[in-house]
């Protein structure tokens, strides 16, 4: 599929007036291009119809461009020739839908480098802007609202092996406490859902641009606190957050937060157990997307470290 992909995103750059070649960024739900133009460097994302639909895509652009208008730093939708935020072009193997972003500026993060007080902040403003955000967006008539991430869970919950007790305890123990929560404006809105290192551009004084907002969901504002805190355990190979731990990385990125917007004490305490939240979500998408058989060292590693996660066992609170 990656040649019809390479041929996709070369009609989708003459749909956009973009001049450069196509180069392959990444492939995994979606197939990620870079090229350049005449008013700078674009991402051309290519998707499957069978793994979106232009509704779902044009819900998950319209949340991004209002991001963008409310000055929230992310990669914003371009609009093609024809005036649309999707294009679709038909193949010899089905349907294909692309669309346009200008490219993040700066450049990945760095663990080395980046992880520091100040970028914690920054971090924490970019979350905080977006649940601000959140709080006033009403999707325009005409497009489609995005889904709830919880009911997501329940989908990928067929991914756990019969033989694998371990992580079906973890599963159900945490889908019956998040069951409980209460959803509430102040609480719960549209969110990013995804905030991990490699959706996000950090340039030299620390300011973050983010992108991939393809997962956006409805789901508790916690639980977008909650994925940073969770690689950053998994990067340096910490068992959970606890107080002690918390003091580098928590008082700064609430510290950002706080500053556009704000959550009461009960669900700050809850970002542990939002934690064990993400940390079962990504070992079921990674049984769903990746080849167990076949894992690189560092995935294998760090699945390892997920696994031996399950039996931290924080309370759920």
């Amino acid at each position: 599929m990656t040649d019809t992909a390479f041929e996709v995103a070369r009609r989708a750059a003459l749909s956009w007036g973009i001049s450069g070649e196509p180069e392959l960024l990444k492939q995994q739900e979606n197939f990620t291009f870079e090229a350049s133009s005449d008013t700078g460097d674009v991402i051309i994302r290519v998707t499957e119809d069978s793994q979106r639909t232009v509704a779902q895509i044009e819900s998950e652009l319209d949340w991004i461009g209002y991001l963008s208008r409310e000055g929230v730093n992310v990669s914003a939708p371009l609009i093609s020739t024809m005036g649309r935020l999707v294009e679709t072009f038909e193949t010899e193997n089905g349907d294909y839908l692309a669309s346009v972003f200008a490219k993040a500026p700066g450049r990945p993060f760095r663990f080395k480098s980046d992880w520091h007080p100040e970028f914690h902040r920054n971090l924490g403003e970019s979350i905080g802007k977006m649940h601000a955000a959140a709080k006033s967006y009403r999707p325009p008539e005409g497009v489609q609202p995005r889904v709830s991430r919880y009911d997501d869970m329940r989908y990928i919950e067929s991914y756990i092996p019969d033989n694998d007790g371990f992580a079906r305890r973890e599963f159900d123990e945490v889908m019956e406490w998040a069951s409980g929560l209460e959803i509430g404006p102040e609480t719960y809105g549209l969110i990013h859902t995804d905030m991990n290192p490699g959706n996000y551009f950090v340039n030299n004084h620390g300011n973050i641009t983010a992108f991939d907002f393809d997962d956006c969901s409805y789901h508790w504002f916690a639980y977008d606190l909650a994925v940073p805190v969770f690689y950053s355990l998994v990067h340096f190979g910490l068992p959970s957050p606890t107080p002690n731990e918390n003091d580098w990385f928590y008082g700064s990125l609430l510290e950002g937060y706080s500053r556009h917007n704000v959550l009461n004490e009960d669900w700050l305490r809850r970002i542990p157990s939002f934690v064990r939240y993400r940390r079962i979500e990504v070992y079921l998408w990674a049984l769903k997307l990746l080849d167990m058989n076949n894992l690189s060292d560092d995935a294998a590693s760090a699945l390892r470290r997920i696994r031996e996660g399950f039996s931290i066992r924080e309370p759920l609170v």
